[in-house]
């Protein structure tokens, strides 16, 4: 009797401590809601880590970050080329002043640049030692070059007093970079006293867009232009002429 009694208190005891005894195994079944939608740590799980959590997190951040990629490829460089209609435009009067004489292959002023092409204009040169020489036109328009090149406008960045002249490159114009939504930039030439390089697409992988973007180094000050070795644009040491 005494054997039977215990029992029965045992399986009491056992009965009114049921919730924690079952609960501690099964985590969060124990709560009374938790196994449902609204429930505490079930729910909690499930839509923190896979909704808002490492599945919102991952999508959101990995995908921002590789589509902005390199150095904020969406912005709008400084000097671009929406189009070739600036080669139709009638170029500036040149910049040498009116001399007499000179050496043979030299000009002292327009007039007497008229025997070469279109548009003739005597020039100052751009480095080295100073003289006036005739510039024209040699293209009108990007249909004027080889299917590779580009015709570089007069009054563009880069050409000096030069007219209107063929140019290596991998784009014309703005809409052939990118599939039509990217920017076609004129390139500085850094070994050849800050003349025109050519013109190049901006990608996601370039390292600078505009000059502002490079810091300068030991070596003097950097520009940004495009590398045909690394295949993109990088700041590199601007070239000077003496």
């Amino acid at each position: 009797m005494h054997r039977k009694l215990g029992a029965v208190v045992v399986v009491g005891a056992l009965w009114a401590c049921g919730g924690v005894t079952s609960g501690s195994p099964d985590g969060g079944k124990g709560d009374g809601g938790s196994s449902s939608s609204s429930g505490g740590s079930g729910s909690g799980s499930s839509s923190g880590s896979s909704s808002s959590g490492s599945s919102s997190g991952s999508s959101s951040g990995s995908s921002s970050g590789s589509s902005s990629g390199g150095m904020d490829a969406g912005r709008v460089p400084a000097n671009h080329r929406p189009s070739d209609a600036q080669c139709l435009t009638i170029p500036a009067a040149g910049d040498c002043p009116a001399q007499q004489g000179g050496d043979p292959g030299t000009c002292n002023g327009d007039s007497t640049c008229t025997d070469g092409g279109t548009n003739g204009r005597c020039v100052e040169s751009s480095g080295g030692a100073l003289f006036c020489s005739c510039t024209y036109d040699t293209c009108q328009s990007d249909m004027g070059c080889p299917t590779d090149q580009t015709c570089a406008c007069h009054g563009s960045p880069y050409v000096g007093g030069q007219g209107n002249t063929c140019t290596q490159g991998n784009c014309r114009i703005d809409s052939d970079c990118e599939g039509g939504a990217g920017y076609c930039s004129p390139a500085e030439n850094t070994m050849s006293c800050g003349s025109l390089l050519g013109y190049y697409c901006h990608t996601s992988g370039d390292q600078c867009v505009d000059d502002t973007d490079c810091m300068g180094s030991g070596e003097g000050p950097q520009v940004c232009t495009y590398s045909t070795s690394a295949g993109r644009w990088q700041c590199a040491v601007e070239g000077l002429c003496g």
